[in-house]
């Protein structure tokens, strides 16, 4: 091909007038017939990308120059460049960027780009292959999570059945086809799909080979949320379609910024990627990020969590207490007696650090609860051929753990209730070393041969009833990894809530008084706090005597009989009528022993220490 006063040179070279110049590849008339046109067009045009690239870049250098203003090339209604500059100076400043983590990642794709090169991925080993997604650490560029599926499927594969998967990654990574006709194929269960093979794994491996196109951010919400952030609308079309879009859109939004990679790509992607999740994290789009604190502007989250203190009647220091003590080691348990609020305020506090469904899941301990319902085991299934087999099947943990690798930025919560009614050892298993350990990775149970590791951003919040069983029996080992915080009706930040209930929503305040003199004594009489009684029987609309008696007769008095059980004498002080009559009319009555100071609370732990330091 030509343009109008273009010669034939001997290899590539600028040729035509000096308004329009073609670079290309020349194709001798007696060859041309035996030449695969298409083939020689990608081929040409796949050599040429860089050139294009750097001439572009140059382009739009020149026009931001022109202009004065830096916003040449911004999408329409875009953030404007001097902020979008300024967010991404923040970045590089905080990061001292470029740094030893950014040649570190950089080595590992290229490494990794060898191994997938069109001549050598078709016999990549396993072991190998797999190191894409199960290598750890920060420098593993990028994470497309734990891959618990694919695993399974390729140690089941024969040695055909691998070829024939080696050749859909060949064809994605390297076929003619566009890129998004190659990423709907690979993710299609009835094309090229292979089971456990999704998303983020497809754009980790073009992330590898063309790192030009496809950038670190391999969930299409994240790459959404940038480009929300950026006041850039979102593509539509299929989902190869928005995969290749997603990408575009946010490399010639911020490539300006990252200019003639030292590496010769025509841009940096690792600055592109995790300067656009730092403009993620600070637009509130996906929650913030709350482990990067203080140089992350956690205000949309801290309005929130605002909100939230001011819907539970509690201090919004509370709140930021436990939030930072999550920063600290990624997990707490609420402990204290039934009915005091942990549970409830656990699911509202995760929802507001993990707001999307997919980055937040709660599960309920009990003592048949095992280590395969919580993490991973094998599951019976019938085949094809309605044959018994055995499966491998992650269970929540597993499944969220590869949610929260897969999104770097964004904080996932797993609320686990009533926590002390398993058993914790066989329940948690190795886990138990990476609750501690977030930077170090173990072979599991049922993947010896599979390194798994606890993603930072992914916290734990516990509930414990004591009522059930003391603290004091927890392993120690478990104690020494989960901060503890208190939740007792007449001591802490649950003093007096059902007091603030109770005048907020109308109702009568006696209802307030009569349970804290009732808790006051029972701390005396059953030697500690941990078996009072929770507002939360009494925080319901329409109170009045006969409603209090009758919360009172099927709630609190079968409670008060199995604590006192054969104290005939104690249980009919704590009848409704007399307890009503003792608390709230004055009536002359048989006091109890006046209540001497209490034991503390905390049995050996308080919010602010770890329960194994005493």
């Amino acid at each position: 091909m030509a343009g109008p006063d273009s010669e034939v040179g001997e290899a590539l070279g600028l040729l035509g007038n000096p308004t329009e110049f073609v670079y290309g590849r020349w194709v001798e008339r007696d060859r041309f017939g035996d030449t695969d046109l298409r083939a020689a067009v990608v081929d040409a045009a796949a050599t040429l990308r860089p050139l294009y690239n750097e001439l572009e870049g140059m382009i739009r250098e020149e026009a931001v120059k022109a202009k004065g203003t830096g916003d040449a090339g911004v999408p329409p209604g875009g953030r404007g460049d001097d902020e979008l500059a300024r967010m991404v100076a923040q970045w590089k400043e905080q990061e001292k960027y470029p740094n030893q983590w950014h040649d570190q990642n950089h080595d590992q794709r290229e490494r990794w780009a060898e191994m997938l090169a069109p001549d050598s991925i078709a016999t990549v080993g396993l072991d190998d292959l797999s190191q894409i997604w199960k290598k750890k650490g920060g420098h593993n560029y990028g994470g497309a999570g734990v891959k618990v599926q694919l695993n399974q499927t390729l140690r089941d594969f024969g040695s055909a059945e691998y070829a024939t998967f080696l050749e859909s990654l060949h064809y994605l990574c390297w076929g003619s086809d566009p890129y998004a006709r190659r990423i709907d194929r690979l993710l299609d269960k009835s094309d090229l799909g292979t089971r456990g093979l999704g998303e983020a794994l497809v754009m980790k491996l073009l992330a590898i080979t063309h790192p030009e196109d496809f950038l670190l951010i391999y969930p299409m919400d994240q790459r959404q949320g940038v480009l929300k952030a950026l006041d850039i609308k979102p593509p539509s079309g299929t989902l190869g379609e928005r995969c290749v879009a997603t990408n575009r859109l946010l490399i010639d939004r911020l490539r300006g910024h990252f200019p003639g990679d030292r590496w010769g790509l025509p841009h940096d992607p690792i600055g592109v990627s995790f300067s656009a999740y730092h403009i993620l994290w600070n637009s509130g789009q996906q929650g913030g990020d709350l482990d990067r604190a203080p140089h992350v502007d956690a205000e949309t989250v801290g309005d929130r969590l605002e909100r939230l203190a001011e819907e539970l009647l509690v201090a919004p220091e509370f709140l930021e207490k436990i939030v930072e003590l999550l920063k600290d080691k990624g997990q707490v348990v609420f402990y204290g007696p039934p009915g005091t609020g942990k549970t409830y305020l656990a699911k509202k506090l995760a929802e507001v650090l993990a707001p999307h469904p997919s980055r937040m899941k709660v599960v309920q301990f009990h003592p048949a609860s095992s280590y395969e319902d919580f993490f991973e085991g094998y599951r019976p299934k019938t085949n094809a051929r309605g044959e018994m087999t055995y499966e491998l099947t992650p269970g929540p943990l597993a499944l969220l753990a590869e949610e929260a690798e897969t999104a770097p930025g964004q904080h996932h919560v797993m609320v686990i209730d009533e926590i002390n009614r398993a058993n914790l050892p066989k329940v948690l298993g190795e886990l138990l070393f990476l609750l501690e350990y977030r930077d170090e990775s173990v072979s599991t149970l049922y993947r010896a041969g599979d390194e798994f590791a606890l993603p930072k951003n992914l916290w734990f919040i516990a509930t414990m009833n004591t009522a059930d069983r003391s603290i004091a029996l927890v392993d120690a080992a478990l104690r020494r990894r989960f901060h503890f915080v208190p939740f007792f009706p007449n001591h802490g930040p649950m003093e007096e809530l059902l007091d603030r209930w109770l005048d907020h929503n109308g109702e009568p305040s006696w209802v307030g008084e009569l349970v804290a003199n009732v808790n006051q004594r029972l701390e005396v009489e059953l030697g500690g706090p941990h078996l009072q009684i929770g507002p939360s029987h009494f925080m319901k609309p329409g109170l009045d005597k006969e409603a209090v008696r009758r919360i009172w007769e099927h709630n609190i008095e079968p409670f008060i009989e199995d604590q006192f059980f054969g104290d005939l004498k104690q249980i009919e002080n704590y009848r409704f009528d007399n307890v009503y009559r003792r608390h709230v009319s004055g009536a002359d009555l048989p006091e109890l022993a006046e209540p001497q100071a209490p034991p503390d609370p905390g049995v050996g732990t308080a919010t602010d220490q770890d329960p194994s330091d005493r």
